[in-house]
């Protein structure tokens, strides 16, 4: 009786996923219809999810999309409503906030590019059902002219080695990158900042525009490294949600020429990304639904299948991953066990980055503790 029921609940399980991405699917356009309806405990659920992935306006743009009678009771859909409105409004709050910090830092003589975020948001079919997040700005110029100025105003910041906080208004949380992102082999981060340096110029003249103004934020061609990227590093830090992945489906619809995509190839094999383009391609093409012809490399269902579970199981910023304790940020040992703990996990899958992580932590350490407060730049 116990096998059955742990069988049973597999499969209620198994249900609820499938309904849910086919829901994203309608949210993006693909469909217009669920392959069945859920019941009043089912939609419960998958307003659940929809919340943790931080998809709800996803999610909700697919309800809309749904015949009368495969819709959510009225209940839920009224709450589901109430958190797309938010969404709507957090999203033009951001995209004011961009656009007067892009301004800012241009008047201090800082040429700069948005990632991620407003100028991701602009790629969907609606910018506002995206859920937005914080400021995250790349300034030109060098961790040590960067640190120079934002050190006048933030005497005590404690930078890492690719950004550093900047609380320059209570509620508005602004991240300044002297680099967008790394790796922690050594070679490939070599790899990985030659290319960032050689393509920060197009990224610094490129824009988008919001509803709120002008922008400047990168290209497809950037985001196609970036935004996978950004992605592989949630997986090594802190856990990924389904709205990365989300991102990355809306860059890789744009399309490209057989051209960009060998270009886009020989830069993940030189950084070490191929095989996590492919474990990405397969999540992206059975569970979005992007066609053949915008796949980067042949999907990899097996690397696919256990990303989709790390995703499912962690939620957004893994916040909702059972595995590892939720420690305060000022408890350092805590955060480094949680974090080697998550990246053995992914020795069998990802081994050349999981070897070096210990030597680039240890590094890491050295470095924030020379560039600490009472260390001049």
């Amino acid at each position: 009786m116990q096998a059955d029921n742990k069988v049973a609940s597999s499969k209620g399980k198994s249900r609820i996923i499938e309904l849910f991405f086919a829901l994203i699917r309608c949210g993006i356009g693909k469909s217009n219809k669920l392959p069945c309806t859920p019941d009043k405990e089912e939609w419960e659920e998958l307003f659940s999810i929809a919340t943790k992935q931080t998809l709800a306006g996803i999610a909700f743009a697919g309800i809309g999309r749904l015949p009368q009678e495969q819709r959510p009771p009225k209940r839920l859909l009224l709450a589901w409503h109430s958190i797309r409105e938010k969404i709507n409004a957090n999203n033009a709050t951001l995209d004011s906030r961009s656009v007067a910090v892009s301004r800012n830092f241009e008047r201090l003589g800082f040429r700069n590019c948005i990632l991620k975020g407003q100028g991701i948001a602009q790629l969907y079919p609606d910018p506002a059902m995206r859920t937005s997040g914080d400021v995250d700005i790349w300034l030109e110029g060098g961790t040590g002219k960067i640190l120079q100025y934002v050190r006048r105003c933030f005497p005590n910041c404690k930078p890492t080695y690719h950004h550093v906080d900047f609380p320059v208004k209570e509620g508005l949380s602004i991240e300044i990158h002297f680099t967008p992102s790394w790796m922690y082999s050594p070679f490939r981060n070599r790899r990985l900042q030659k290319f960032i340096a050689d393509n920060a110029g197009s990224q610094f003249t490129n824009t988008v525009e919001t509803p709120a103004g002008t922008i400047p934020a990168p290209t497809l061609e950037f985001n196609r490294i970036y935004i996978l990227l950004h992605i592989y590093r949630h997986l090594f830090q802190e856990g990924i949600g389904l709205r990365q992945m989300l991102d990355y489906y809306f860059v890789l619809d744009k399309g490209f020429t057989a051209e960009e995509r060998n270009r886009t190839v020989e830069t993940l094999r030189s950084i070490g990304l191929l095989d996590f383009a492919a474990a990405a391609m397969h999540v992206l093409k059975e569970r979005f639904g992007l066609e053949e012809e915008k796949l980067l490399t042949p999907p990899d269902a097996r690397r696919g299948e256990f990303l989709l579970k790390e995703i499912m199981t962690a939620g957004n910023f893994g916040k909702y991953d059972s595995r590892y304790a939720i420690v305060p940020k000022e408890k350092e040992f805590s955060h480094f066990v949680n974090s080697m703990r998550r990246t053995v996990r992914l020795i069998t899958q990802y081994p050349g980055e999981v070897l070096w992580s210990p030597y680039f932590k240890i590094w890491h350490k050295i470095w924030r503790k020379r560039n600490s407060p009472n260390v001049k730049t």
